[in-house]
């Protein structure tokens, strides 16, 4: 609506003002009286205020009466100083100055409409901010009130999930070093420790069932008073049976005065807390907790977790209890087969050898030892490289496993990893092993190296006999006539006078007579030896004659004769003639098989036995540095008979041998790079305890 003395001027600027959406302009041309506001409300006011400030204030209160949010715009020609600062006092949005050109009005009126707009707008949104962060201020104070409160109950669960996790990681531990622990005594005493300073009592122990429950006595024990320790098992072993509530967590005093209630259901205070240990119904023992507790809800705090630790120290105890047993039994087991004078082994799947027993590593070297394969894994030794069967040939673990039958008994030759194989007695069995899941092989084998030795001993010592037999006859029938050869012979040398080319032949004849009763006197010695003479002698006086008698033969040979003696004075009780003999016929070989330029050398000296109750050796080494021994003579090399000489009888080393073996010693050659040792053993007695024998 528009309301104007000035059609002209009106219709101009209403026609401008149709693409706005001012809907009524109040045209006040002459503000001499305030005009009357027509109904419809106004939106603009464009006042002309030449008529003063009286006539402003009285045309703006009545249009705000109508729209309080009117926009007024005000004309004046020249206007005062005064009346510009009261138009702007007034609320004048804008003012121009008469004449003034319609486009410009109406340019004026639309940027006063859209500052009106926006400043409405900026208004409203304005109110809705103050609500908005009103309403925002509200609800960040309950927010904050809700973190509170939420954080109040974070740090409450937070400390009931510490003390979890603090119990969780405690029993963790505890189980873990019971459980890993090879040496549990220390593990118990950890682990009550760690339990009294978790639970912040006073001390604890753990209390163990023995002889079929009939002792109670502490096992592990971490500040109780031995006293006050010793009448908690008195109390616990006279009454425990009678308990009808035993299995439970339970006071020290309830035992003997009736009160049979858990500690959850106690209503007085207590001190000892027992916490009984049962596996399979099977009392092992209890768990003593020396800490004070009101009443049973403040023992509900410390209840799952006493509780789990009564699991854990069951299982560990009986685990204990049972490996324990399985020690024992593995310890008994190898006690056993380690005393079992011949081997045993057991293989894997694979043949692989996995167990030896101690007799067995020490037949077989290489069964101390590993071997390491390329891929830096552990490889034991085979059963097909232990043991060899002429009747099996290489594949002799293969043909065991798949014969029908389950057990053999055979001669094999073991290689042992020494420097020879040697015979056995080999026994297999085979067996199912459950934890390789298939079968294995069982076996026992002895070395039959010295039962050996003694069949060909026995069997030498037979043909020795009958040979000594034969010969004591032999040369009982040979003697007889020789000696009628002799005295003939020595008749006729008496008649034929001076004639020494007749003379000539019957003294050749009598040194082969002297020859062959040489050869007769050996037969007899070795047929029927005397019996020796024991005595004490002195070993370095019968090497020192020997050497006397010796010496001469080997300057002859140029063969240095040596002695090593020893650091003291060596006795031993022997048939000093004998003894001598035994060491000239030692001797002499030596100095016979060498060469010129060639040593022998006798080393004199004492060896300690192996097993305390036997007597000290003395020992007497023949060493020479000659050619050695043939290869074929070797192993029968003390037989009668056996000699490498031309004109020897070979009696010599089978005659010495016999003398030793009278005195209860031994003689052995060793065969060296160049050269032998012929090395005598006999039994040793000190002076002053044959001093002490021969006065008894």
């Amino acid at each position: 609506m528009l309301a104007t003395a000035d059609e002209a001027l009106a219709m101009r600027l209403r026609r401008e003002l149709q693409r706005t959406r001012v809907t009524a302009v109040w045209w006040v041309p002459d503000a001499a009286a305030p005009p009357v506001a027509p109904s419809g409300g106004y939106h603009v006011v464009v006042l002309d205020a030449d008529g003063g400030a009286g006539v402003v204030d009285s045309v703006l209160a009545a249009a705000r009466s109508v729209s309080p949010g009117v926009i007024t715009i005000a004309l004046a020609s020249n206007p005062p100083r005064g009346l510009l600062l009261h138009l702007l006092r007034a609320g004048v949005q804008d003012f121009r100055e008469k004449p003034v050109e319609v486009f410009e009005l109406a340019s004026a009126v639309r940027e006063a409409c859209h500052r009106s707009i926006i400043s409405k707008f900026s208004a409203e949104m304005f109110g809705r901010l103050k609500s908005s962060e009103s309403r925002l201020d509200r609800n960040q104070i309950e927010l904050y009130d809700a973190v509170v409160r939420s954080n109040e109950e974070l740090q409450n669960v937070n400390r009931r999930l510490h003390r979890v996790v603090s119990q969780l990681k405690t029993l963790y531990h505890m189980g873990r070093d019971l459980a890993d622990n090879e040496n549990w005594s220390d593990a118990l005493d950890r682990s009550l420790m760690a339990l009294v300073n978790f639970l912040e009592a006073n001390g604890a122990s753990l209390l163990l069932f023995s002889r079929n429950g009939s002792v109670l006595a502490p096992r592990s024990n971490f500040q109780i008073d031995g006293d006050v320790l010793a009448g908690a098992c008195a109390r616990i072993l006279g009454n425990w049976k009678e308990h009808t509530r035993s299995a439970e967590i339970h006071s020290l005093e309830i035992y003997g005065e009736g009160k049979y209630n858990s500690c959850l259901e106690g209503s007085c205070p207590w001190r000892m807390t027992v916490i009984p240990l049962r596996y399979r119904n099977k009392p092992l023992g209890f768990l003593l907790l020396d800490k004070e507790y009101v009443d049973g809800f403040d023992f509900k705090n410390d209840y799952d977790f006493l509780n789990t630790l009564q699991t854990i120290f069951v299982e560990e105890i009986a685990n204990a209890s049972h490996i324990s047993e399985l020690r024992h039994l593995s310890r008994f087991n190898n006690k056993v087969l380690d005393n079992i004078r011949a081997g045993v082994i057991t293989t894997d799947l694979d043949g692989t050898v996995n167990y030896s027993n101690e007799w067995a590593r020490g037949m077989c070297p290489s069964l101390r030892t590993p071997r390491a394969r390329p891929a830096q894994s552990v490889q034991f030794v085979h059963f097909n490289d232990l043991f060899q069967s002429r009747q099996f040939g290489r594949d002799f673990y293969q043909h065991v496993m798949s014969s029908s039958k389950s057990a053999h008994v055979l001669e094999v030759d073991c290689r042992g990893g020494g420097p020879e194989c040697f015979p056995a007695r080999l026994r297999t069995t085979k067996m199912y092993d459950d934890n390789l899941g298939g079968m294995v092989l069982v076996a026992i084998f002895e070395d039959l190296t010295e039962p050996k030795r003694m069949e060909a001993e026995i069997r030498r010592n037979d043909r020795l006999r009958v040979l000594g037999q034969v010969s004591a006859g032999v040369a009982h029938e040979i003697r007889n006539p020789l000696t009628g050869i002799a005295t003939s012979a020595e008749v006729l040398a008496g008649k034929l006078g001076q004639d020494e080319s007749r003379v000539k032949y019957i003294r050749v004849i009598m040194d082969e007579i002297n020859r062959l009763d040489g050869i007769i006197r050996d037969l007899l010695d070795f047929a029927r030896p005397p019996r020796p003479k024991i005595a004490s002698c002195s070993l370095p006086e019968i090497i020192g004659r020997v050497v006397s008698l010796l010496s001469e033969d080997a300057a002859k040979k140029g063969v240095k004769l040596d002695v090593v003696p020893a650091a003291d004075a060596v006795h031993c009780e022997a048939d000093a003639g004998q003894l001598t003999q035994v060491i000239l016929n030692v001797v002499l070989n030596a100095i016979q098989a060498c060469g010129e330029g060639d040593e022998v050398r006798l080393e004199l000296g004492r060896e300690e036995p192996a097993d305390p109750g036997y007597a000290r050796v003395v020992r007497i080494d023949v060493v020479d540095s000659g050619p050695g021994v043939p290869a074929q003579v070797r192993k029968s090399l003390f037989d009668p008979f056996v000699t490498t000489k031309s004109r020897g009888t070979g009696l010599g080393l089978a005659i010495s041998q016999h003398i030793v073996e009278e005195h209860h010693g031994t003689i052995e050659c060793e065969f060296l790079e160049r050269g032998t040792r012929f090395s005598i053993r006999l039994p040793q007695h000190e002076p002053a305890e044959l001093e002490t024998r021969t006065k008894k």
